[in-house]
């Protein structure tokens, strides 16, 4: 009897110290830069961002994060290299409208705060395994939502776009590209938890 005592209350402490954030679209953001001839950083984004991430703050090798982003919404300020980006010689958006992350392994990056978080990213049709750097801020109270909750997340990479088949280029003097292969992403994201569900009242007795 001990036994199960000491079990469910076990269970009860890493369900209370697991939570579900999500993601709040209207403050995230996925960036990217990209050299241009060699020489420039070109920068834009990606489209607006959803998901969740799973937080288990007493264990954080439990957690877990899924991320989508909608590649239609592509901008880097210039419609015509936007229309270019949407068209088949690159992201081809639409047959392949969205990017999605899973992570497969969460890992403490060193300072409290520090996370490296592994997963598959899905893009113009491929899925490969990624590794993201996170930064990951304590919550705060929100101050628009009575009981909830806010706390920020940073996440950033580096990739070779031609791994996703994006290999449209054009080769310039110096044995060099027009576009370079190699890319930076960086997410800022708010996450949100909801409030706690008010206990339901015990049933009157008889």
């Amino acid at each position: 009897m001990k036994k199960l005592i000491v079990s469910a209350v076990l269970a009860l402490s890493a369900v209370a110290s697991a939570a579900t954030w999500e993601i709040d679209t209207a403050h995230a953001v996925a960036g990217f830069t990209a050299k241009h001839l060699g020489i420039t950083n070109v920068n834009g984004t990606l489209g607006p961002v959803t998901g969740k991430f799973n937080v288990d703050d007493k264990d954080i090798t439990k957690s877990t994060l899924e991320a989508s982003i909608d590649v239609n919404g592509i901008a880097t300020g210039i419609q015509k290299r936007d229309d270019h980006l949407k068209s088949p010689e690159f992201f081809d958006v639409a047959k392949f409208p969205t990017a999605t992350f899973k992570s497969t392994k969460v890992e403490k990056g060193g300072a409290d705060n520090k996370l490296k978080i592994s997963g598959d990213l899905t893009m113009h049709g491929v899925t490969k395994p990624v590794m993201f750097d996170v930064e990951l801020s304590g919550e705060v109270a929100d101050p628009f939502v009575p009981g909830a909750s806010v706390r920020a997340a940073t996440a950033s990479l580096t990739l070779n776009r031609e791994d996703w088949g994006l290999t449209w280029n054009k080769p310039i003097a110096n044995n060099g590209f027009l576009v370079s292969k190699e890319i930076k992403v960086a997410l800022e994201i708010e996450l949100k938890k909801a409030p706690a569900a008010p206990a339901k009242a015990a049933p009157a007795k008889k």
